[in-house]
């Protein structure tokens, strides 16, 4: 027959397999927000660098049009990331307060039986909601996706279509 360590000990461990899994989803998440900023920082600094005639791009008004419709995409994917990081920051201290609770409940005679179910469930239920944000973030980065090869498809369609009246590289 285990001991009420042993028991105690035992119940502690299961939230750690919830903390793992919220741990590698902060990890890709952080990741994706990663690459989420480093795709707007190059946006914006191609756009000032067009607005100083800094580069030559041909069509840049429709390339202007193109990255200011891409930085609204990549707003929404931005908010939903922040919303399933701060989600599963959320699951992740629910999952620890899950252990600790257990603990204190062992030591005080088993008394708030109910605490550690209920941070459990809070952390499961956080863990969900940050798990559809991230698909619905993923979603819409395969959108964008699509939507630079339309305008790779649309800029070579320009091109195609009127080569004479494009700029050469370096003339202004």
């Amino acid at each position: 027959m285990a001991t009420p360590t042993y028991e105690t000990v035992t119940a502690m461990i299961a939230p750690a397999l919830f903390l793992t899994a919220a741990g590698s989803l902060i990890i890709s998440t952080a990741t994706r927000m990663g690459r989420i900023v480093d795709r707007i920082r190059a946006l914006v600094e191609m756009c000032h660098r067009m607005s100083r005639g800094d580069e030559v791009f041909d069509y840049p008004e429709v390339r202007r049009r193109h990255a200011l419709d891409e930085l609204r995409h990549l707003q929404g994917r931005s908010d939903r990331a922040m919303a399933a990081v701060t989600m599963l920051y959320m699951a992740f201290g629910s999952f620890s307060a899950t252990s600790i609770v257990i603990a204190i409940d062992s030591v005080i005679g088993h008394r708030i039986v109910a605490l550690p179910t209920l941070f459990a469930a809070t952390g499961v239920f956080l863990l969900l909601i940050a798990c559809v944000n991230l698909v619905i973030e993923a979603r819409t980065a395969l959108r964008s996706n699509d939507m630079e090869m339309r305008f790779f498809h649309e800029l070579e369609g320009l091109r195609t279509a009127a080569p004479a009246t494009r700029p050469a590289p370096g003339e202004l």
